[in-house]
């Protein structure tokens, strides 16, 4: 391949990925034209320390046993969307982890907002929609 179609290429590649690592507001604003996208130079950047998960237990086993009261996939969408930490997408990740939801370094934050509700609230909900069937 021609240097020129590489770097073409590479530029689809890094636009495709910038594209899917959006949540659904980010990528709603770039629709309506509120936001653009930039092509950046690599740099090299300190990257920042991760939470520490033994600050975080308390806050999240309270969002778990949160989390395990709801009586509806909305309200649990309410509850993960009022979270108010510093490092959101890590803290989704940590509480994931505390469920033992599998999630990929792909998922943004909606897709493990999603996971989190089907894994815990809609499996639940679907239990119980099951056991009171009458056959």
């Amino acid at each position: 391949m021609s240097e020129s179609k590489q770097t073409i290429s590479s530029l689809l590649s890094a636009f495709a990925d910038a594209l899917d690592s959006m949540d659904d507001h980010e990528f709603n604003l770039l629709i309506q034209g509120k936001a653009r996208l930039r092509v950046v130079e690599k740099r090299n950047v300190k990257k920042l320390p991760s939470l520490d998960e033994s600050c975080l237990d308390g806050a999240i086993s309270e969002t778990a046993q949160k989390l395990n009261a709801v009586e509806s996939r909305e309200d649990a969408e309410r509850l993960l969307s009022s979270i108010n930490q510093p490092r959101r997408r890590e803290f989704l990740l940590l509480l994931a982890k505390s469920f033992g939801i599998r999630v990929e370094s792909r998922d943004n934050i909606s897709r493990i907002e999603r996971k989190l509700i089907e894994n815990i609230v809609g499996s639940r909900l679907d239990s119980a929609a099951i056991k009171k069937v009458a056959f």
